[in-house]
């Protein structure tokens, strides 16, 4: 059995995935987006038929957060991808920082109520030939 989870491109993650990756530099030739895991025809064609009852369930995670300034603040500090954005756009760009975090913000307020966001993901599951 081999399963794992991952963000729809179209969702919450997948969108923030797209927002972040404007502002930074393009990946090296051939390397794909992390978002296309979260796409059921994508696994498919990737897994083909090195697996046989591939299932996909979508799921919803609830992240508490105090508003949607809180939950990038809390990003900026443990995503890897995105510490390093903040650190290079602080020193390089400002204005571009400040157009990336209000971008993040916006995106996010649309996932967010009642002090809870929601984080949609697609689980996969197959068993392995």
């Amino acid at each position: 059995m081999i399963a794992f989870s991952s963000w729809p491109p179209e969702l919450y993650v997948g969108r923030i995935f797209a927002v972040t990756a404007r502002y930074m530099p393009p990946p090296p030739p051939g390397v794909s987006p992390p978002g296309q895991w979260g796409d059921p025809a994508i696994v498919r064609e990737r897994l083909g038929n090195r697996v046989r009852d591939l299932r996909f369930d979508r799921r919803t995670m609830r992240i508490p957060v105090l508003s949607p300034q809180h939950q990038r603040e809390m990003f900026e500090r443990t995503s890897g991808p995105v510490r390093k954005l903040v650190e290079t756009l602080s020193a390089t760009d400002p204005v571009k920082l400040e157009a990336f975090r209000a971008e993040y913000e916006s995106l996010a307020a649309e996932y967010t109520a009642d002090n809870v966001m929601r984080q949609d993901y697609l689980m996969t599951r197959a068993v392995k030939l």
